[in-house]
């Protein structure tokens, strides 16, 4: 599969690499992101050592790191020996004249510093005395973002600020990962999307699937990385990770403030909290509040969710069908789970229309651009205390020009008519933000497409309408 994306990414690394000085670049994120092929595309064709970090013993690894360096430089005895420690082989780099910068990148870096503990106060010594001064760039990259922070990027670390550039990766944008599922319909690059969200590494396992029965059968195989996927990233940030594993279940399921959270777990919600900060950091959670009130981390009335498009689905499908996978095997399981599989589809729907907007305000294909994009629900004050809570599916606002644009999301069987349209338009009303001088617009999203009563409204009254048509087409013209 091509390398898509990362043109921010190389773009730093390029600039570090062109740099008069040193440079020193942190690479973070969880895994999955595409770290390693960030690094190695990078690399290609360039003086440059990858070496991936394990928990090896940390003189084996010494050993083979300097002989990398060895190799590459054509120093014949750092080749075949190593180096007895660390200061050695920085003070071999350092005293080599370097008409070609080196690049040295180690990968999943935490994993010397659990080796040894010492590992961060030697590298802070080796750049500092040996190598900030030499033409050399060093990369340091790492899974567990816990770790990272604290063993590279904070206060107290010892290499607290001796990077010169920090690059942390996320998910990729919806147009690149619809780009990784295109040897499938359209629809079907829709539904993986809304399994897989942003991870390259899922559409890259499931690049030879012909549609998308194929990629379900595939997700469910006994010896695929997806039955254990979300326990593995968890192992990367926490020892506990059953705890975790049944909050995620629990805030899937719609228990989803610390309080309720604590109930079910029956531990303190003081103890529920330090829990949520680890899924937060790892971004298999969010904190949500209707998208017109600002998003704090002690904001009062915000729900948890679940961010991660595949650890919800590994919620609702994977966990509570794991036992049958060794009675009935892959094929049945996902035979069964795509008999409903429109019923998350429906709320992936939402999600997916969500990127969607950000990516046509990114492209500039709307003629308004955004500034956020997020849900809204609160209370309709006409309609009696019992059920009278209302929500908007898709909300995008800019705070600057004072744009608001409602969104309706529907993923049913049947054109979308008028009904939608008038009602999400009541709906609207009940929105408090800049309501004397917004500019309203609105927009709708149909599997199904739409009637021809509702054509003809929206094109007297400039409305959006997304088909399937008409989202392929944005997203393949990007």
């Amino acid at each position: 599969m091509e390398f898509i994306d990362r043109e921010e990414e190389l773009k730093a690394l390029e600039e570090g690499y062109a740099s008069k000085k040193a440079s020193f670049i942190i690479i973070y994120g969880r895994r999955r992101l595409g770290k390693t092929e960030l690094i190695k595309q990078f690399l290609k064709g360039r003086n440059g050592v990858y070496f991936l970090a394990t928990d090896e013993d940390i003189t084996k690894q010494l050993k083979s790191l300097s002989s990398l360096i060895g190799i590459r430089l054509g120093i014949e005895d750092l080749a075949r020996f190593g180096t007895v420690d660390w200061e050695s082989l920085f003070m071999r780099i350092a005293n080599i004249e370097l008409k070609e910068r080196l690049v040295i990148a180690i990968d999943e870096f935490p994993h010397l510093a659990r080796a040894d503990k010492a590992i961060p106060s030697i590298f802070q010594k080796g750049w500092e005395l040996y190598l900030k001064d030499r033409n050399v760039m060093l990369v340091l990259s790492g899974s567990s973002i816990g770790m990272m922070q604290k063993e590279v990027l904070n206060q107290a670390s010892p290499l607290y600020q001796r990077n010169t550039a920090i690059i942390k990766l996320k998910p990729l944008r919806v147009d690149y990962t619809i780009r990784m599922a295109s040897s499938l319909k359209f629809i079907d690059a829709l539904k993986v999307y809304f399994i897989f969200g942003g991870v390259p590494a899922y559409y890259v396992y499931t690049e030879e699937c012909k549609n998308f029965d194929e990629v379900l059968e595939t997700i469910f195989k006994q010896t695929s990385i997806f039955v254990d996927e979300i326990g593995v990233i968890l192992s990367e940030e926490a020892k506990n990770t059953g705890v975790y594993l049944d909050m995620i279940d629990f805030i899937a399921n719609g228990v989803n403030r610390p309080s309720e959270i604590a109930s079910k777990l029956a531990i303190p919600a003081s103890e529920v909290i330090r829990y949520l900060n680890v899924l937060l950091r790892v971004g298999i959670v969010e904190k949500s509040l209707p998208v017109t009130k600002k998003v704090e981390r002690r904001s009062k009335g915000g729900v948890y969710e679940i961010k991660d498009n595949y650890a919800l689905f590994w919620s609702r499908y994977i966990k509570r069908n794991v036992e049958k996978l060794s009675l009935e095997g892959s094929k049945s399981v996902a035979s069964a789970v795509q008999k409903e599989f429109d019923s998350f589809a429906s709320i992936m729907f939402e999600r997916f229309a969500k990127d969607f907007l950000a990516f046509m305000s990114i492209n500039k294909k709307l003629g308004i651009t955004f500034t956020k994009i997020g849900r809204w629900w609160g209370l309709d004050p006409e309609k009696k205390s019992a059920g009278n809570q209302e929500e908007i599916d898709v909300v995008a606002l800019n705070e600057d020009t004072k744009d608001i644009l409602f969104g309706e999301c529907k993923w049913g069987n049947s054109k979308v008519g008028k009904e939608v349209y008038y009602d999400l338009k009541r709906k609207s009303g009940l929105v408090q933000w800049h309501n004397d001088d917004r500019r309203e617009h609105f927009a709708l999203f149909a599997k199904s497409g739409f009637t021809e009563n509702m054509k003809e409204i929206a094109k007297n009254e400039g409305v959006m309408l997304f088909d399937l048509e008409a989202m392929e087409k944005a997203l393949k013209e990007a």
